[in-house]
């Protein structure tokens, strides 16, 4: 039988990324240990961070700290002009809903007022609309370089990005069922150059438009949660730690009702961790505040919610295995007491022999 190898994959997802700081804490709590791990987006950041800890209590010690800073203050500020490019830019690409055309129809209005021309405004979608200072400061502050080299395998997903807006267009396309997005690739972070590690958790958090792409090997990459958008290929890269090895996966989700499905991955022993309700706090708004909403009455109900999913799947897949555990325990002891009454019989038999020969 070959030796059990798990892997951790951590989903994409914004803010609601909080929700594996509580998953981390529950399976530190388990005593679950994890051989790999890979993420997309967020969850490459978050997969640093575990993947450089020495134990799971330590990843889930760290990635609270970071979590805390992280609802005082928000890594992503946008200046107003940048703001109402990316809602311009969304209309453009995402128009089919009434509730974001009433968006659009307020972001140009506040345009007219702040005299800000925004059909021009489409031509500067090269340039981010927030800087990732913030972020890469974080990184420098929470993230070991020399732990991160030393630690697990840590595998993330890059789309390979042509420009902003053409990647707004290819996951509008997808979402409208035309097409799929191009599958994004998965990296193994520690075989880049030193110099370009970081660019690769930053590329693949790198969320179009809002966040410049990066420079990997010489190519362009962005947002990992993009590529093969309708079966999650790049937001869950469960591919990645199975192309390395790993016969079971420890799955975290951070979207309702994900497309991610267990039956495409037969030959892995597959642990799901999908939110047992809504995850998304504000599905009216189109998913803007769940995705980018650092904050302090988010960011802990996400963690809460997250421990509780986690503590209630293992609990569910715990009962049935204690059931077996018993099983197998009292069919041992059946099988005992079964061979010590043999064993009686055959003392007991060897005893009337003796007996038989000395009369």
């Amino acid at each position: 039988m070959d030796k059990l190898k798990v892997g951790l994959v951590l989903s994409g997802g914004g803010a609601k990324g909080a929700y594996q700081v509580g998953v981390m804490r529950a399976l530190a709590e388990l005593g679950a240990q994890v051989d790999m791990v890979a993420g997309a987006s967020i969850g490459a950041l978050n997969g640093a961070i575990v993947a450089s800890a020495v134990t799971p209590q330590k990843a889930h010690a760290h990635l609270a700290q970071l979590w805390d800073r992280l609802a005082q203050a928000s890594p992503v500020e946008f200046q107003a002009f940048g703001y109402l490019t990316m809602l311009s830019s969304a209309g453009v690409a995402l128009a089919p809903t009434h509730a974001l055309d009433r968006v659009l129809k307020a972001a140009r209005l506040a345009a007219a007022a702040l005299d800000v021309d925004l059909a021009k405004s489409l031509d500067r979608l090269e340039n981010s609309l927030a800087s990732d200072a913030p972020l890469k400061a974080l990184m420098d502050e929470y993230l070991d370089p020399a732990a991160l080299k030393a630690g697990l395998p840590l595998y993330v997903s890059l789309f390979r990005s042509q420009s902003p807006f053409d990647d707004l267009l290819r996951i509008a396309a997808a979402e409208a069922g035309v097409m799929d997005t191009p599958e994004s690739a998965y990296v193994h972070v520690q075989s880049l150059p030193a110099t370009e590690q970081k660019a690769a958790l930053l590329a693949s958090a790198a969320i179009p438009v809002i966040y410049a792409a990066k420079t990997i090997d010489g190519k362009r990459y962005s947002d990992g949660g993009i590529g093969g958008w309708r079966t999650m290929q790049g937001n869950t890269p469960a591919g990645a730690l199975l192309d390395a090895g790993c016969n079971m996966l420890i799955v975290v989700h951070l979207s309702d009702d994900s497309p991610w499905s267990r039956r495409d991955f037969p030959q892995a022993t597959v642990l799901e961790i999908r939110p047992q309700r809504a995850i998304a706090r504000d599905p009216s708004l189109l998913d803007h505040r769940d995705l980018l909403g650092f904050d302090s009455t988010r960011i802990p109900s996400w963690i809460a919610q997250g421990y509780e999913d986690t503590l209630a799947c293992a609990q569910r897949i715990m009962r049935p295995d204690a059931a077996r555990r018993a099983l197998r325990e009292s069919e041992k002891i059946l099988e005992a007491k079964q061979a010590q009454s043999i064993s009686n019989e055959a003392r007991l038999a060897d005893a009337m022999a003796r007996l038989r020969r000395d009369l």
